[in-house]
């Protein structure tokens, strides 16, 4: 089972797999884990700000996680890997 380090110990999540994501749940975490905001991802792949948050709470939910932050990092940990992004000066 997935382990996540928390300022207050192991966190373990519901689920391990990142499987148990469907296809929109998985693009909109790449996302995340690339850094961007809700907003970014909302206006790149075309839905609402509030349809993001909508996916990201039932990521949330699936993995027993209580922020999106520690989703992306679980993530991370499971093998994702975002695409460098360039950081405007």
């Amino acid at each position: 089972m997935a382990i996540l380090r928390t300022e207050n110990g192991p966190q373990r999540g519901k689920m391990t797999s990142l499987a148990n994501l469907t296809p929109r749940e998985l693009e909109i975490l790449l996302l995340v884990v690339a850094g961007k905001t809700n907003k970014a991802i909302a206006r790149e792949i075309s839905i609402s700000a509030k349809t993001v948050e909508f996916h990201l709470e039932n990521i949330d939910t699936k993995f027993g996680l209580r922020t999106h932050l520690r989703a992306g990092l679980w993530a991370i940990q499971q093998g994702l890997e975002a695409q460098p992004r360039e950081i405007p000066s």
